[in-house]
């Protein structure tokens, strides 16, 4: 194992010192440490789009600087899988075999790479690698599941993300945040209208959950009892007085909690070391 670990060290290293050089220039070097750590034909299915993307000469400047990101974003994931490749080796190993060949070479592996290869934020890059990782030492974990995760790694950024842990439990996530929603808007450079933006956001994909709809939706349904209500006294040979529903105040300004899928998402893509 320590020699592995010198391989996967020397390789990472080589292959970061070249970072002017091209993608396929260092496929060998990759595709020996992706294959150290189980992730068999990774570079190969990398390789086979870059190759394939390069062809159309009239788009070579814009593909260049994709390749070279490709390359930045590759050097990121082999430097992560170099830090926990006992780890990586160790719960692979746990797994059952149809699931571990979905993290080795099949679609979980596939659905990472598609994501980071693109991928404009490194910080990004690293939470996609820490997901795969960790991922493998959850239970229940589905293709559907995982799929989806990625999808919205995908279009969540660096930011949208940062704010979606100030509301995370520690407990259940491993985070301990040392943040707040006034230094993170001040450093950020936003305004309170794009950080109303960024919560709406998490809204939607499911993370964060509005507690002003939530009131909503319980005087929509307090609306509709009433109204069934009436419906059967006024039907009645002999009404009842009906009482006067209580309706769920609205405050002026939003506030908001985390869904236990922000939650899991956090557990997820929080660093390796801190999962144990």
């Amino acid at each position: 194992m320590d020699n592995l670990k010198e391989k996967i060290e020397d390789a990472s290293l080589a292959i970061a010192e070249s970072g002017t050089e091209t993608f396929l220039d260092n496929l060998p070097a990759l595709a020996g440490v992706l294959n150290c750590v189980g992730l068999h034909g990774a570079a190969a299915v990398v390789a086979d789009g870059v190759v394939g993307a390069v062809a159309p000469g009239i788009y070579g400047a814009v593909l260049g600087y994709r390749v070279r990101r490709s390359e930045r974003n590759l050097i990121t994931l082999v430097s992560e899988l170099a830090k926990n490749v006992d780890k990586v080796n160790e719960r692979i190993g746990q797994l059952e075999e149809e699931q571990a060949r979905k993290f080795s070479e099949g679609i979980y592996r596939d659905a990472l790479l598609d994501n980071i290869i693109d991928e404009n934020e490194t910080d990004k890059v690293i939470h996609s690698v820490n997901a795969f990782l960790n991922a493998m030492d959850e239970k229940d974990i589905t293709d559907s599941f995982m799929l989806s995760m990625f999808d919205d790694l995908s279009r969540l950024n660096r930011l949208d993300i940062r704010v979606l842990r100030l509301y995370g439990n520690s407990y259940l996530t491993g985070f301990q945040v040392n943040d707040d929603p006034m230094e993170l808007i001040a450093e950020e450079g936003i305004d309170d209208s794009q950080y109303q933006s960024i919560r709406q956001k998490l809204c939607r994909f499911g993370l964060l959950r509005s507690k002003n709809e939530e009131k909503r939706d319980r005087n929509l349904e307090t609306v509709q009892e009433a109204l069934s209500d009436l419906i059967k006294q006024l039907s009645s040979n002999k009404p009842k007085k009906l009482n006067t529903p209580k309706y769920q105040r609205i405050a002026r300004s939003d506030s908001y909690g985390i869904t236990s899928l922000g939650n899991r998402y956090l557990r997820l893509i929080r660093p390796v070391d801190d999962s144990e």
